[in-house]
């Protein structure tokens, strides 16, 4: 039996109910901007709630971003792609690989030739604004350094 996936893109078949959710991207095709998020699958939180272990509505999920739906109405839904990155077990998982592709795709922070953002993402965990400043050369060397160590290179 397949399972439903919406508008969806994954190339493996799965089953909600074995996930607690999964880390997407919806990119504009036209401009090929793009925004990361993440969706659980089922209510969780307080058990006495009426929602709690309810199926979300994420086959027809298209954000939380204003600036995404905005885009989207605009758009059509036909000029963006929903794609699922990867699906996760626990919340810790889900909020960290979330959290970790917003800041690999530099989201926040990184510009077009038009001097214009390149997602639609504003804002990474708990941080909501744009930052002034880049991390400096000497972090950035900081990192690299410690990632050659931690993977045997150093």
């Amino acid at each position: 039996m397949l399972i439903n996936k919406g508008h969806w893109n994954y190339n493996k078949k799965f089953y909600p109910e074995e996930w607690f959710g999964f880390v997407y991207c919806i990119q504009n095709r036209i401009d090929n901007k793009f925004y990361i998020g993440k969706k659980q699958f089922f209510h969780k939180g307080k058990k006495k709630s009426r929602t709690y272990g309810k199926e979300m509505a994420w086959r027809s999920y298209e954000g939380s971003s204003a600036h995404v739906k905005k885009e989207i109405k605009k758009h059509g839904k036909e000029n963006f792609s929903f794609d699922i990155i990867d699906l996760y077990k626990t919340k810790g998982g889900l909020y960290y690989a979330e959290a970790y592709c917003q800041m690999i795709c530099e989201c926040m922070t990184r510009k077009d030739k038009n001097n214009e953002l390149i997602s639609y993402n504003r804002q990474i965990a708990a941080i909501r604004f744009i930052p002034l400043e880049e991390p400096s050369r000497k972090t950035k060397t900081f990192v690299n350094k410690l990632n050659k160590s931690i993977n045997g290179y150093g």
